[in-house]
């Protein structure tokens, strides 16, 4: 049975998907390509765009490959997100899941990217990276939640390999970049007093803008005694948020949003 099991999982077709979404002028949609298991909805929106990107193969296993490009310029304005979690299954041969996205801000444009929670399985494999173009004119939110197995349902042994990457570029000059690598037994990883001290849910917050000063000390008072903000910069803002579980860091992550945004979270995030 272990043989068949095996023999299928090397020959069965995996995920491709590929999307690439270009705005400009007044946030008009000037393209769209969309490929296999990657899509995009429109859902009307009074200020700016809003894309919400689907994967339609249900989630994440090894061998699957996504990549999407988001990009914006003139005075055009993108939140992008996410219908659901994206779920990162057991890898059945221990390769990779592969999900590349970039994304490029020009002119006084601006994004939101912000997509629902990563919710990795026992046994997942995941490399992932994010890579952010910007000009100095422009202003970015990048939020990144990732969740380590379902802690209602006692899922607390987690082992897989998790790699992900996010870097921020300033008019083509690096200004800040994290890289995550969890392999083998990552419950083990995770519950060292120096990396999340047993908790399950964590998230990045970058925040590029000339109110990045300003929101900083509106935030501070969010975050619980395990998670921080500070300012690399007068216009850069990064805040690790570290929470025992999915609600208690959703409990920060979305007042931390409707602070910096000025306006409500994208509709998803409350289905």
């Amino acid at each position: 049975m272990k043989d068949l099991v095996e023999a299928a999982s090397e020959t069965q077709p995996r995920t491709i998907g590929v999307l690439d979404l270009r705005f400009g002028g007044t946030s008009q949609l000037q393209n769209l390509y969309q490929e296999g298991a990657s899509k995009a909805l429109f859902p009307r929106k009074q200020n700016g765009a809003e894309a919400i990107c689907i994967n339609t193969s249900g989630g994440i296993t090894g061998g699957d490959r996504l990549t999407g490009h988001f990009e914006t310029r003139d005075s055009a304005h993108l939140c992008v997100t996410t219908q659901g979690f994206e779920r990162i299954y057991r890898s059945l041969n221990k390769t990779n899941g592969v999900i590349k996205n970039s994304v490029t801000v020009r002119d006084k444009s601006s994004i939101y990217w912000l997509p629902q929670e990563t919710l990795f399985y026992d046994g997942g494999y995941l490399d992932r990276s994010l890579v952010v173009n910007a000009d100095s004119s422009a202003s970015v939110l990048i939020v990144e939640p990732t969740l380590f197995g379902r802690v209602a349902m006692g899922e607390d042994q987690i082992c897989g390999s998790l790699i992900d990457r996010i870097t921020l570029s300033l008019d083509g000059s690096l200004a800040f970049q994290d890289a995550t690598k969890f392999t083998g037994d990552i419950s083990n990883i995770v519950n060292r007093p120096a990396v999340m001290a047993g908790a399950r849910a964590t998230a990045l917050v970058i925040y590029y803008s000339r109110a990045a000063g300003a929101v900083l000390p509106k935030i501070l008072p969010i975050l619980n005694s395990t998670s921080g903000a500070s300012l690399l910069s007068d216009s850069l803002m990064v805040s690790r948020l570290i929470a025992p579980d999915g609600m208690k860091l959703r409990q920060m992550l979305i007042p931390i949003i409707k602070e910096i945004t000025k306006s409500d979270i994208p509709k998803t995030w409350r289905l």
